[in-house]
């Protein structure tokens, strides 16, 4: 990744997008997929560990335009076509930042907004929505659960144990941490990241990156970034594929069962994996999205 010119391949794209301009000068892409028809709804994607926005136009946003909803892709800071060092955050309170002016950008093309989060994108929502608790009128979390299921993350080798905890004492800003696990994607895709800074992971998991390392192996995510922090106002929507490779349904049954809301409802999408999709897969969800709004 340090060889792309992120600037210039976002000058050229041409498709929909949205440019946000940070408070510290930096440029947050987002993606758009405009809806069939005009639409009072927007639904606010924040994609998973190592991804972008661009892929889940034909796992999610292609179906939620189609049925008549706005969708907007957030680039996270580093990755996509958004600035910022590759596979790093400086910050866990710009990272709270960024996702409040991201909100506050696409909530202004908007009469509704549901915030979406998939995969590591759980822990951004949830910190997006207990940041700015009146800024979601919706919230749906995929494929995101407190526990693992076992042997996904092999364990690391001594060489790498030494290089990431080198990272975490000596070069916390430096991505040194290797992010590997069976069935990954997008490994022909140059916009995706697959080597992160200690930094990060403190950041996005709101622990020390060396309790993060302990979390993968045990299987157990203790993040105190998938706590909304009380009760929940807006409509909830968990769903998770039945071949998650990383969560099993019944450990997001309970981390569902967990959040604290009078409004909730939690799907198991048959065919479905971590981050591979049949289309049609989000029927339940644009349902859920016309009972609501």
């Amino acid at each position: 990744m340090a060889d792309i010119d992120v600037a210039k391949l976002r000058a050229e794209y041409q498709g929909p997008h949205e440019l946000v301009s940070t408070s510290d000068g930096k440029t947050l892409f987002v993606r758009r997929w405009d809806a069939s028809k005009a639409s009072p709804v927007s639904v606010l994607l924040l994609h998973g560990i190592t991804g972008h926005s661009g892929p889940y136009g034909p796992i999610v946003a292609d179906q939620l335009a189609e049925s008549g909803y706005n969708v907007f892709g957030l680039d996270l800071r580093g990755h996509g076509l958004s600035d910022g060092r590759r596979g790093d955050y400086p910050s866990k309170e710009r990272f709270a930042d960024d996702l409040k002016e991201a909100v506050e950008h696409v909530r202004s093309k908007s009469d509704k907004l549901v915030i979406m989060g998939h995969s590591l994108g759980v822990l951004a929502a949830v910190v997006s929505v207990k940041n700015q608790p009146q800024s979601a009128d919706g919230v749906v979390l995929v494929s995101a659960a407190r526990r693992m299921r076992t042997g996904v993350f092999p364990r690391p080798r001594t060489g790498a144990m030494v290089k990431a905890l080198m990272g975490v004492a000596f070069f916390p800003g430096t991505p040194l941490i290797d992010y590997r696990r069976e069935g990954q994607v997008g490994l022909d895709d140059p916009l995706f990241n697959f080597r992160y800074s200690a930094r990060f992971y403190s950041v996005l998991y709101g622990a020390g990156a060396l309790k993060v390392m302990q979390m993968f192996s045990s299987g157990n995510i203790e993040s105190p970034n998938l706590d909304f922090g009380g009760k929940l106002l807006a409509p909830l929507f968990v769903a998770v594929g039945d071949a998650d490779e990383l969560f099993p349904a019944d450990a997001v049954k309970e981390f569902c069962d967990g959040i604290d809301s009078d409004d909730k409802e939690f799907h198991v999408i048959a065919g479905a994996r971590h981050a591979v999709w049949p289309r049609g897969s989000f029927t339940p969800l644009v349902q859920w999205l016309e009972k609501r709004f």
